[in-house]
């Protein structure tokens, strides 16, 4: 069974767009960006940036503008991106220059998860131990792979199976890293040649992104895409009889509701189970 998401492919897309249609480098300066990108993910943050640097260029020294903001979208939509990538872009517009440029619904996509044997057969796949650990510890926590990434030696409490891992807006919180987390940590440290304070030293999102994504293709995943490590525990959390408020507490989300309408649906062919007949 084949998983299949189409925002990546559509945010790559865009990217290849924008750097065709606008001669100079883009800039990753967050710094530079204002203080609108305070409490957005690291992947959030390089997202509007894509977008708010390709405005910058359009402007090409006018004032941004509702018109000039709604001209700009139009202009993507006509370069052929799609519906939800538009509105990734007007909402980092409507963040960086406070314009209300219209943004179009989102449209509600099939859900990406794994199925256990396939997260199974990554594991088996992952042809180093950087990636194997990675993987099991991001499934077993439920955690963010950018949450992982940014673990330091000191938020391991692996006598507990707990470490300290740095939510979305930057709050810190304890999460339970499961019995084969915490043993998957523990051999990583064991085996690993650094000195360095963080866990998995110097990798990036982009490293391990891309890293994965060829363990996928192994696995026979060609569409896997990291995040959905997060979201297939949920559900298999979910189908194992652990409860909503419970799933939600492991996911850091501080309210409920926010859990099941990110990952509280199933496939179609799977909610058709759940009709009864009549």
């Amino acid at each position: 069974m084949t998983v299949r998401c189409g925002s990546t492919a559509a945010n790559i897309s865009l990217a290849l767009f924008l750097i065709i249609a606008f001669s100079k480098p883009l800039c990753y300066n967050f710094t530079d960006m204002g203080t609108y990108m305070q409490g957005l993910s690291e992947n959030t943050q390089r997202t509007y940036a894509i977008y708010v640097n390709a405005f910058r260029k359009w402007l090409d020294g006018r004032d941004p503008s509702v018109e000039e903001g709604d001209a700009f979208l139009a202009s993507l939509k006509e370069n052929g991106s799609k519906r939800n990538t538009i509105g990734v872009a007007g909402r980092a517009l409507r963040k960086a220059f406070d314009i209300a440029v219209g943004i179009p619904s989102i449209e509600m996509s099939e859900p990406c998860y794994l199925m256990l044997d396939q997260v199974k057969k990554l594991i088996d796949k992952a042809p180093t131990l950087l990636d194997k650990t990675i993987i099991i510890v991001t499934f077993s926590s439920a955690c963010r792979i950018s949450e992982i990434l940014n673990l330091t030696v000191a938020d391991l409490e692996l006598d507990k199976g707990v470490a300290a891992v740095t939510r979305k807006g930057g709050r810190r919180e304890r999460v339970a890293l499961g019995q084969q987390g915490t043993e998957a940590l523990r051999t990583w440290l064991k085996k690993r040649h650094t000195r360095s304070k963080r866990v998995f030293m110097d990798y990036t999102y982009n490293n391990i992104y891309y890293r994965l994504k060829l363990v996928g293709k192994k696995a026979g995943i060609p569409d896997f895409a990291p995040h959905q490590l997060r979201h297939s525990r949920v559900m298999h959390l979910r189908d194992a009889g652990v409860d909503w408020p419970d799933i939600s507490e492991i996911c850091g989300h501080t309210k409920g509701d926010t859990t099941i309408k990110i990952y509280g649906r199933r496939r179609a062919e799977e909610r058709s189970k759940l009709l009864v007949d009549f």
